[in-house]
């Protein structure tokens, strides 16, 4: 008993320890390769807000509260942890593990021996049989020819993916809520065309009724002037519903219920022109290649299959462990006088132990096939991924010198039809030009007006395109300038409300 309580109550605490405190202790640093919060990697200091009901939705609103409530982004950081987690667990390998079992049993041996034979009666006898016992087992790996390095290599290859692919997650969310954002406001400038629209035809009906009752104007044309203005009216209320589902949209990109309201913040200046961005094109192809987080990723999980293949590869050879025990049993007997009783028995052990796989039904030889080709495979996607970059970057540098050379041309179209439109009511109200002459006016400035929304939606998508293609999207400049100022990704500087790309 001098031993087996001791032995017992450290059993016991090793065994409930574990559950309680050690898996909760970070003892190798992992948690530290993950951030803190699912949204520290893009946020840079900024922290999550509820939004306000005091004043209109800002874009860097839309995009924060995007960031903060999406679960695909908390999804992504819980994946991260986990595979943190998974490097501990690889590591832990390098430690020794130690088991402690400790019981009490009783057993009970009922015997009766028949001695009718010998013209006597038959004898029972029973023999009780109790037992304390406590055992602690050692056992260190010292050298396994490289599977727990290679296994280690894998896991952090698999933590340092997870944590790209959080920043993927963060990226597209923040790009989804821009774009979702820029297609509100997109939506409300067309309906603002089309009402405005609506007013001038409204103008023109009530302008060709007058001339008509004045007998200076023709029925047609009041009728033309009619047609036109229902049109227009079709267009207004077409616009009201677009306006409705972008809003919609909007509130789902932001973590809302699509029911939910929302005013945002008008634009606050027509953008005008701008330059040709100043970085060539093969520098932003190489600038895609270093920043993107899917081709990190890949490159990353390129590294892990790699290193599973040396880990397949080490299974097959030998393992070199320090072994060792300590046990100690307190029976007790109750049995015949003449037995002597044992009371107690202690034993240890401890030595080297080499572990040899001999043969595993060749079971090997396809383990280290199957990694082989999965290295394989993830080298093609890698390849397959880079190669979509270099098409992305390409495209969208090409739609953003299309599209800002468009956005002057359609400043000047729309400015060119209004003075068009103005010159033609004069001619008409002074009974020098023709109706069809106002209405084809009319037709043109409500189509300038709709080229020009179209122009400045798709430059900024081109850039928005352009800067996630990159792979620098982030809310760190969204939250430091005005909500407009994604125009400067081609000033001189190179620098736009969603990161910073080569300058000149």
């Amino acid at each position: 008993m001098k031993y087996f309580l001791p032995l017992a109550v450290s059993a016991t605490a090793l065994a409930g320890y574990p559950h309680a405190e050690a898996q909760m202790r970070d003892v190798f640093r992992t948690r530290g390769d993950v951030s803190a919060t699912p949204t520290m990697q893009l946020l840079h200091g900024t922290s999550c807000r509820p939004l306000s009901d005091a004043r209109s939705l800002e874009l860097e609103d839309a995009i924060l509260q995007a960031i903060c409530a999406n679960p695909r982004v908390h999804r992504a950081w819980a994946d991260a942890r986990a595979q943190a987690a998974a490097l501990g667990f690889v590591d832990a390998a390098y430690l020794p593990t130690l088991h402690a079992t400790a019981g009490i049993e009783r057993d009970t041996l009922s015997t009766t021996y028949d001695y009718s034979a010998l013209r006597a009666d038959s004898i029972s006898q029973s023999q009780n049989t109790s037992s304390k016992y406590a055992m602690l087992n050692l056992s260190w790996v010292l050298f396994d020819f490289g599977k727990r390095g290679a296994a280690q290599r894998q896991a952090r290859a698999l933590l340092a993916a997870a944590n790209a692919s959080q920043d993927d997650t963060l990226q597209t969310v923040l790009f989804n809520a821009a774009r979702a954002f820029y297609a509100l406001r997109d939506a409300q400038a067309l309906l603002a065309a089309a009402q405005r629209s609506e007013a001038i035809a409204g103008e023109s009906v009530a302008e060709a009724s007058a001339k008509h009752k004045a007998g200076a104007g023709t029925l047609a044309d009041e009728l033309q002037a009619s047609t036109s203005f229902r049109r227009a009216v079709l267009d207004r209320v077409s616009a009201e519903g677009d306006v409705r589902a972008a809003a919609g949209a909007l509130a789902i990109a932001i973590g809302l219920d699509a029911n939910t309201a929302l005013q945002i913040a008008p634009q606050e200046r027509d953008p005008d022109a701008l330059a040709e961005l100043g970085a060539g094109i093969d520098q932003l192809i190489d600038e895609a290649k270093q920043h993107r987080p899917n081709l990190i990723a890949a490159r990353a999980k390129l590294d892990a299959a790699r290193a599973n293949v040396d880990a397949a590869r080490a299974q097959g050879r030998p393992t070199i462990s320090l072994v060792g025990s300590l046990t100690q049993n307190n029976p007790s007997y109750q049995q015949q006088p003449q037995s002597i009783p044992i009371t107690r028995s202690r034993g240890s052990m401890i030595g080297m132990q080499v572990t040899i796989p001999m043969f595993e039904g060749f079971a090997s030889g396809y383990r280290v096939e199957q990694t082989l080709a999965q290295a394989d495979a993830q080298e093609a996607t890698l390849r397959d991924t880079e190669l979509q970059a270099s098409l992305d970057v390409w495209t969208s540098y090409h739609g953003v010198q299309a599209s800002a050379i468009n956005l002057a041309n359609s400043r000047d179209l729309l400015n060119d039809a209004q003075r068009a439109l103005d010159i033609t009511r004069g001619r008409y109200k002074e009974g020098v030009g023709t109706f069809t002459e106002l209405l084809n006016a009319q037709t043109a400035f409500a189509d300038a007006q709709k080229q020009r929304v179209l122009a400045v939606s798709k430059w900024r998508a081109e850039c928005l395109k352009l800067a996630a293609s990159l792979g620098r999207l982030g809310i760190w400049s969204a939250t430091r300038r005005d909500p407009e100022s994604l125009s400067r990704l081609l000033d001189r500087e190179g620098i736009s409300e969603f990161g910073s790309l080569p300058g000149r």
